[in-house]
């Protein structure tokens, strides 16, 4: 059921850090560990996609840190947030012929099939249902488009202890996190094809020094290949998908 609460209070602070905070991590939310971690993890699978050049949508984009990668190598992006000091400062420090919109990802003023492809990274885990949010991405995507949506993992242990320790002291869920496999349901019922699904292990704040290891070549193997070493070690994934 949609807690629009929980949404309203995740729109205020996203609003709050972006008038307040001018380092990309911080406007995200993340600390500029935990981001630099998951853009040398994107960097990687995306060099891997090899995509040529097209029009993308960066949703939920801060302050424009994956934007303007995907305008670096040519392709024609634009940027997507509802948080408009967030955009000032994404407009700012980027290319000027990027465009920006302020805007919500449940009601995209956008015509349908009008992108080769959607980055949607750091939204889910602020909305408190997915499917009108794939809704709008499928809508938005011409067929055979594709969509790269992050959620953040339920299935990983540590997140696990951490919500169960939270509901013990009886206080409500912080963010909302996603089962990968009832998120790839949602998405196909909402008429995305799942293509792939990559596992982000990052390692806790106190065990930073730890992530090199987790992001090794034998470590992501390990996570590729064992669904359940995947699901318990690792903070968050990358759902890949296609329009029908």
């Amino acid at each position: 059921m949609k807690d629009t609460g929980f949404e309203r209070r995740w729109r205020q602070r996203f609003l709050e850090r972006g008038a307040s905070l001018e380092d990309d991590a911080g406007i995200a939310g993340w600390t500029p560990t935990g981001l630099n971690s998951r853009v040398r993890q994107f960097e990687r699978l995306w060099r891997d996609a090899a995509h040529a050049p097209g029009r993308w949508l960066d949703i939920g984009c801060g302050a424009g840190t994956y934007t303007r990668m995907l305008h670096a190598q040519g392709h024609a992006v634009w940027g997507l947030d509802y948080s408009t000091p967030s955009l000032a400062k994404a407009r700012d420090r980027s290319n000027p012929t990027i465009p920006w919109l302020a805007a919500d990802i449940q009601q995209l003023p956008l015509p349908d099939a009008a992108f080769d492809g959607v980055l949607c990274f750091g939204v889910m885990q602020a909305l408190s249902e997915p499917a009108p949010a794939l809704a709008e991405i499928r809508r938005v995507l011409r067929p055979g488009g594709e969509a790269w949506v992050d959620a953040l993992n339920l299935r990983c242990l540590p997140t696990a202890l951490r919500e169960w320790r939270r509901h013990r002291r009886g206080r409500p869920p912080h963010l909302r996190y996603d089962d990968p496999a009832a998120l790839r349901a949602t998405a196909e019922a909402e008429g995305l094809v799942a293509l792939e699904l990559d596992w982000l292990p990052l390692a806790p704040g106190r065990l930073a020094r730890l992530q090199p290891l987790l992001e090794n070549r034998a470590t992501r193997g390990v996570l590729q290949t064992v669904p359940v070493a995947g699901a318990w070690l690792s903070h968050s994934f990358i759902l890949r998908l296609r329009r029908a």
